[in-house]
């Protein structure tokens, strides 16, 4: 039931953006940008949306193989077959996915695998709020910001400076305060289990036993966090992918013949993260294209809506097809079903822990 609301929630939240984004589209202006896009600029745009493919990789070989080691292709499988997850399958299970199918082709247990996943998210937060510091640092905009007419119908307030700043600040202490919060836990996972025993045991000591053992095995999987030299690296190759993404934006920028501040990716992409966070349909539509709507017209409040739409809808392709097709043959290559992965995943994060024996 709670999955099922989630993802009629999600599906109104997707329908709702699109609406309110391409309500009064002029389909002719959108055409003629995306006729009118430059062919160099898109190339080497989708040169370094793939490059981050690899680079996402080479990340989380430093948290995975300190303590089991994965082939670099078997890393790279596991995970485009969790993006095509992420983006074909409702609920966002696609990192449950992921975990999953490295799991099932190396026969590691599932909860170190979700660990190794946890931690590959957790790095990514660091790229993450380097993006957000560096928002907060260049786009001071000096005034207040309004949407342009087109949305009005629904919006026309203006949207302070005061509030994007602190947004920006409120949403970066929290990444930091959840970094730490995962990080205090490894450090202290003694006390963790010791009180873990003692409050379940009270309940029952099945279950005291089976959280025990699960997180042991999560605990194992963050053995990277007790080496500072390949957390390091891991976040420095963080820093990098989070690279890659800005300067896919700003060639798809230069490729539609956009004017914008240099900046600009850095803003987008912190818009972006906000707006996929949320619930939404599969493949983030609606959600994608508002953060891209919307990060364009927070620094270029004159920009034209039709271009930016074009932006919107090319940028979400560029990212979905390699996806779809990658996901596929890595589907192929490990011999597993998405369908099995899928409801595989349903099973686990919808079943309830082991019961008391009578």
């Amino acid at each position: 039931m709670k999955k099922n609301i989630q993802i009629i929630l999600g599906l109104l939240i997707g329908v709702f953006l699109m609406w309110f984004l391409f309500r009064d589209t002029d389909w002719n202006e959108v055409w003629a940008a995306l006729r009118k896009a430059h062919i160099g600029w898109l190339a080497l745009g989708l040169f370094f949306i793939l490059l981050g493919f690899v680079v996402r990789i080479w990340r989380w070989g430093y948290i995975v193989n300190p303590v089991t080691p994965v082939s670099f292709w078997h890393l790279f499988s596991a995970t485009q077959i969790g993006f095509l997850g992420n983006f074909v399958l409702p609920a966002r299970i696609g990192e449950v996915i992921r975990a999953l199918a490295l799991s099932r082709s190396q026969n590691i247990p599932f909860p170190k695998t979700v660990a190794y996943v946890a931690l590959d998210r957790l790095t990514d937060l660091f790229g993450l709020v380097a993006v957000f510091i560096v928002t907060l640092i260049v786009f001071n905009p000096t005034q207040d910001v309004y949407l342009p007419e087109e949305f009005h119908g629904l919006y026309a307030k203006p949207i302070s400076r005061e509030m994007i700043r602190g947004t920006v600040y409120t949403l970066t202490f929290l990444m930091l305060a959840g970094v730490l919060m995962l990080m205090v836990l490894f450090a202290q996972k003694k006390m963790f289990l010791a009180l873990s025993d003692k409050i379940l045991g009270y309940v029952s000591t099945r279950l005291a036993t089976f959280v025990h053992g699960i997180f042991e095995h999560f605990a194992e999987g963050m053995q990277v966090l007790t080496s500072y030299g390949n957390l390091a690296k891991a976040t420095g190759v963080s820093l990098l992918l989070w690279g890659t993404f800005a300067l896919s934006q700003a060639a798809i920028y230069r490729a539609f013949d956009v004017e914008v501040p240099w900046y600009t990716p850095f803003v987008v992409l912190s818009v972006l993260s906000i707006f996929i966070s949320i619930p939404g349909p599969p493949g983030f539509i609606g959600p994608f294209h508002a953060g891209i709507v919307g990060g364009l017209i927070l620094v270029a409040p004159q920009i034209n809506v039709n271009a930016a739409r074009a932006i919107a809808i090319f940028a979400h392709l560029y990212n979905l097809i390699p996806i779809i097709i990658i996901g596929v043959i890595c589907l192929s290559f490990e011999r597993l079903g998405l369908r099995e992965l899928s409801r595989e995943g349903e099973e686990i994060t919808s079943s309830d822990p082991p019961s008391e024996s009578p």
